[in-house]
């Protein structure tokens, strides 16, 4: 299962680099095309709730035909038109076509297209004075979701930390923490992590998904939290039920890495 953990982690489905762009588009129309299609989708009362849209019959009037559209086109939309990065594309995120999440300095987004059972994710990055990205696709019954990016500096150098909440159904969920560099058209793993025994560049918190239950904590909110201050970064605790404790295991920036130094309240 750690195996399965790592690869939903970062799968690298598809790679691609975005160069010259020939001509400027205009993202507010493109954004308004995206919408359309979408619109196309919630026109057909077709799709039952649950229904997963490639289980249905594939035609041009159809809802898989029109969710098909929408990951076609968005796809080729962030992939082929580096200008996207600094659009805040406003209406797919307020229509909850997407999830949008970008770095502080700017230099590092993350698209994840989950509407209609659409796993598209899509990482994006600037360097070397372009843009890059870097498209996957989860596996049928597990799905991911990033929902911060840590932009940390060491030592001159700033390394991205996102945070992803993973779901394999029927039975797993994680919460993870990894470390890239960004290199050119790279994006480079680095072990930023140094625990008691080993530097890594990741750490996986698998959790139950008694924390959906009522009166507990929503386990799709951000647990794993870094403090730009104190260069502080925590990351839960569960019991040996799976539901998050009010203690963390608290690793510091020091010299070059985040150190495991207690365990503890967050602070």
């Amino acid at each position: 299962m750690n195996r399965i953990f790592k690869y939903l982690l970062f799968p690298l489905a598809v790679f691609s680099n975005s160069g010259a762009f020939a001509q400027s588009k205009d993202l507010v129309n493109e954004e308004n095309k995206l919408i359309g299609i979408h619109n196309q989708i919630n026109s057909r009362p077709n799709l039952s709730v649950g229904s997963r849209y490639d289980t249905l019959a594939f035609n041009h009037d159809s809802i898989e035909y029109f969710v098909a559209a929408l990951d076609r086109e968005f796809t080729s939309l962030i992939t082929g038109n580096p200008k996207t990065i600094d659009y805040p594309f406003d209406k797919l995120v307020d229509s909850h076509i997407c999830k949008i999440t970008t770095s502080v300095d700017g230099n590092m987004r993350v698209y994840n297209l989950d509407s209609w059972l659409l796993l598209t994710e899509i990482y994006q990055w600037k360097g070397s004075g372009k843009v890059f990205t870097k498209v996957s696709r989860y596996q049928k019954d597990s799905t991911g979701l990033c929902r911060e990016i840590f932009a940390v500096p060491v030592k001159g150098k700033r390394y991205y930390l996102p945070v992803t909440s993973t779901i394999i159904w029927p039975s797993h969920a994680m919460q993870s923490v990894a470390a890239w560099r960004i290199n050119g058209s790279n994006l480079e793993a680095v072990t930023l992590f140094k625990n008691r025994v080993e530097k890594l560049n990741h750490i996986d918190v698998p959790f139950s998904f008694y924390n959906f239950a009522p009166k507990i904590k929503d386990s799709l909110l951000t647990f794993i939290s870094y403090d730009d201050v104190q260069k502080k970064i925590y990351i839960p605790c569960v019991n040996d039920k799976g539901v998050f404790t009010q203690r963390y295991s608290i690793y510091e920036l020091k010299n070059d890495c985040l150190e495991f130094i207690n365990t503890g309240p967050h602070r």
